[in-house]
């Protein structure tokens, strides 16, 4: 993971370099001021994140956030500003150009750790999500059918802000949100190889962390004993196999299904033979 900070203040550069402390396969990028970072992204580095000062000589953070987000090449990456001022136009401007986070200097050590972490260990727990917009949101699908899959995502990206992390079992994706990683929503399905979606339910709702994540649960079979088990767990959204774009909409939106819907998927699982 590359991290891009810029920052006249030499102190400040070094306290928050302190705050993200030591991490595996992380490498820190440090320049003093606007007009460097602009050069050394033009230059081709691409970052997974980047820390800019508002406050800098030659070009200050804002008007380096400005031309990063209207440069096609730069607009996508991930900034989170630091600064000392409170100021709410300031802030608010910051935010219409889709800022990841905003650390108030002096650094607090646990607000900032608490603001830097979910970042990093996103990073670490799918790489597929550093270059990511933090204000999209994020469904997290857990099925070993590639085509199944395959499918799910395709109509989750037809949604505007959302993106997509997937796992082929209950323990790939156990793994992934205990690294870190925190989906809006979770799609998993019943069936699986090493961990299915009775056991993987199971074990998010153990984890003080996790348990409050909601789950959606899927399946192409009829097993009312699970389906069961899920709804002892917390888990009372059902959606049968093959997907529909309009039901995928609805859960993206709503999070559940209408009652109507509901009682349709329902209907749908009780016909099979």
């Amino acid at each position: 993971m590359k991290i891009l900070l810029a920052d006249d203040d030499k102190i400040e550069r070094t306290a928050l370099r302190e705050l993200i402390g030591e991490q595996p396969n992380l490498e820190l990028i440090e320049v003093e001021n606007g007009q460097a970072a602009l050069d050394t992204l033009c230059d081709g580095l691409k970052p997974d994140l980047c820390i800019f000062d508002i406050r800098m000589p030659h070009v200050d953070g804002l008007e380096l956030l400005q031309r990063m987000r209207r440069d096609p090449l730069l607009r996508g990456l991930k900034v989170i500003m630091t600064s000392a001022t409170r100021d709410k136009e300031t802030i608010l401007a910051l935010a219409k150009l889709q800022i990841a986070g905003y650390l108030l200097k002096p650094y607090d050590p646990a607000k900032s750790r608490a603001i830097l972490q979910p970042f990093l260990a996103a990073a670490a727990a799918n790489p597929q999500l550093a270059s990511r917009n933090l204000l999209a949101k994020t469904a997290l699908i857990i099925d070993d059918d590639d085509i199944a899959r395959t499918a799910l995502e395709a109509m989750i990206k037809t949604e505007e802000g959302w993106e997509v992390v997937s796992a082929k079992n209950g323990q790939d994706a156990l793994t992934r949100l205990q690294r870190g990683l925190r989906p809006d929503i979770v799609i998993a399905d019943l069936v699986m190889p090493e961990m299915d979606g009775v056991a993987f339910v199971g074990r998010v709702r153990e984890d003080a962390h996790l348990r409050s994540l909601k789950i959606i649960a899927t399946s192409a079979a009829q097993d009312r004993d699970k389906i069961v088990a899920l709804a002892n767990l917390g888990v009372r959204t059902y959606l049968a196999k093959p997907f529909e774009q309009t039901k995928i909409s609805t859960l993206l939106r709503t999070g559940t299904l209408s009652a109507t819907e509901e009682e349709k998927e329902k209907e749908k699982e009780n016909t099979k033979p």
